[in-house]
């Protein structure tokens, strides 16, 4: 009785904490496929796709859907990253709370033939001037 009685406070402390922390999730991982990155405010629904070497520099091409999920006046935005580079924005959905807006590019080292890795973010602009993101980790 006391065994189950912990498992139901831990399960119950789990989901408050995702709760509390806006609840992000991705499907994502390695290799050409379908991709979800997003939380509370904003996902991407789509897919990645990996040049192969000499191919837009080896680069990753993220194509989807950004899904704005929240019901406020911020924009939102997929961003993308390889190889340690900083992010750029890949493109935004401004049309408001249950919109999304198509978007296909690729992310690339202009001094590599090709890379083994990358991020690709949802965003939420705000009124502080910061972006508030999920990010998640894609590799070859």
């Amino acid at each position: 009785m006391k065994t189950n009685m912990r498992k139901g406070i831990a399960a119950a402390s789990l989901a408050a904490a995702v709760v509390v922390g806006g609840a992000s999730a991705a499907i994502a991982g390695s290799g050409n496929g379908s991709i979800w990155v997003g939380n509370t405010y904003a996902h991407i629904s789509g897919s990645i796709y990996w040049w192969p070497s000499g191919s837009n520099h080896g680069g990753m091409q993220v194509s989807g859907n950004l899904y704005d999920d929240e019901g406020d006046s911020n924009s939102v935005k997929v961003q993308g990253q390889v190889s340690g580079y900083g992010y750029t924005t890949l493109w935004t959905n401004s049309k408001g709370n249950g919109t999304y807006v198509y978007g296909s590019k690729v992310v690339y080292d202009p001094a590599a033939l090709y890379v083994n890795y990358g991020h690709v973010q949802t965003c939420r602009y705000n009124s502080w001037g910061t972006d508030e993101c999920t990010s998640e980790y894609m590799s070859r």
